[in-house]
């Protein structure tokens, strides 16, 4: 199912380069086309009709300067656009063709004494016809030979990519004690996932953690109760303070079995001992109500 926020005018802004500045955005739309086959079909189309303006001359200045700067900078983009041209003109010449064929006909109509030079030549004309189809096909196989194995190689990837959206899902639990192990060795990193919403006032204790002299930043992994289509705005909160912390807007990582989550990190500069909260909210109007995820900084000595 298409999402309203993603339409085929976004998709050519994507394509055309135009979506570099939002990352987050570039990004959610790479993966939802990756891995929706609706959006991938919009995505080739949106492609195809980019490839026709090329060969038409109809770009306008902008999109021409974005087209020769990021849309042909693939080279299958750029061997498909060769692929498309040439068939183009093979179709143009076939045409050709054919008017100076009828045209032929006509005179050997009106000019009997010529029937049997223009016999000759049209066999001549025929012979070369047909080597010229033999390798139009040709080239049509051997275009579509490569265009499949494109696409194989894209669901290939496709189903790499879900394979490793639900083994990150199912390893999350392991995320804490992995990025221990890893990162926070070195002392300037601390990660830890957050699973319980407190604004359900429930008897769930509050997760503590500790932060080394040298930690200059924390890695978190929250899991989302609900899951939400669009992006969340995320605050930071010190118990006692009424400024935040810290803000942001991301987007969620979301597995094949739909299982939703916000993965970032946050600098802990200016982070004391105390109680805090992220307050993690969907940006999209009518999702209901912010959920808290509190925690405890203890600064060791």
């Amino acid at each position: 199912m298409k999402h309203d926020l993603f339409d085929e005018a976004l998709v050519r802004e994507y394509l055309l380069g135009r979506l570099e500045n939002n990352k987050e955005l570039e990004e959610r739309l790479s993966l939802e086309i990756c891995v929706n086959d609706e959006f991938s079909e919009m995505a080739e189309s949106v492609e195809d009709e980019i490839m026709e303006e090329i060969l038409d001359g109809t770009l306008d200045p902008a999109d021409k300067n974005a087209v020769d700067g990021y849309f042909l900078r693939p080279p299958e983009r750029k061997e498909k656009l060769r692929f498309a041209r040439l068939f183009r003109q093979h179709v143009e010449h076939e045409h050709g063709l054919v008017g100076t064929r009828n045209e032929a006909r006509e005179s050997t109509r009106t000019r009997p004494e010529t029937i049997n030079s223009w016999s000759s030549r049209l066999g001549h004309s025929h012979i070369r016809i047909y080597g010229e189809l033999a390798a139009l096909m040709l080239l049509i196989v051997v275009g579509l030979f490569y265009i499949s194995g494109i696409r194989k190689s894209q669901a290939g990837l496709e189903k790499q990519l879900a394979q490793a959206q639900e083994q990150f899902a199912q390893s999350r639990e392991q995320f804490a004690a992995l990025a221990q192990s890893t990162l926070v060795t070195q002392g300037s990193l601390t990660a830890f996932t957050l699973v319980t919403d407190q604004q359900r006032r429930d008897a769930s204790p509050i997760f503590e953690i500790e932060i080394q002299p040298s930690t200059r930043r924390m890695v978190v992994d929250i899991a989302l109760q609900s899951h939400s289509p669009g992006p969340y705005d995320v605050v930071l909160e010190a118990k006692g303070k009424n400024e935040p912390v810290w803000t942001a807007r991301l987007l969620p990582l979301v597995s094949a079995s739909g299982d939703a989550r916000l993965v970032f990190d946050v600098p802990t500069q200016g982070l004391g001992s105390g109680v805090y909260s992220f307050v993690v909210s969907s940006s999209l109007p009518g999702s209901g109500n912010p959920a808290r995820y509190s925690f405890r900084i203890t600064q060791a000595k």
